[in-house]
């Protein structure tokens, strides 16, 4: 998208914003005291630690995906073998290293998941 189709697709947004933050120091101005306001800073913490359980769970989506990829790194071995029995040894060997590849991929996802959690 060009710059112009952004700005003006956001510009009711930010003229909206605006509007409500000019009515605001409106009000502010017209009370007498104008009290400071303070953030609870428990329930943003809350919500932040929330959010790393989020993002966790999200980079764990990707340990599904190797659970496929080795099913199929195994059925396909299955198949071969079927077809061509006396290239067995050959082929095992091929699936396991398969395996471990697809294998690897997942212990780095659960590891960035990890991460995530507690760091």
């Amino acid at each position: 998208r060009s710059k112009a189709t952004v700005s003006v697709l956001y510009c009711p947004l930010i003229s909206h914003l605006t509007k409500m933050m000019r009515s605001g120091l409106r009000v502010a101005a017209r009370s007498a005291v104008v009290a400071p306001q303070v953030r609870n800073s428990s329930s943003l913490q809350v919500t932040i630690s929330g959010l790393n359980y989020v993002g966790t769970g999200l980079s764990a989506i990707a340990l599904a995906g190797v659970g496929v990829g080795i099913g199929n790194v195994f059925g396909s071995f299955l198949l071969a073998a079927a077809r061509q029995p006396n290239m067995m040894r050959a082929l095992f060997n091929y699936a396991i290293l398969g395996f471990a590849l697809t294998e690897a991929i997942g212990l780095f996802a659960l590891m960035i998941a990890f991460l995530m959690l507690f760091a």
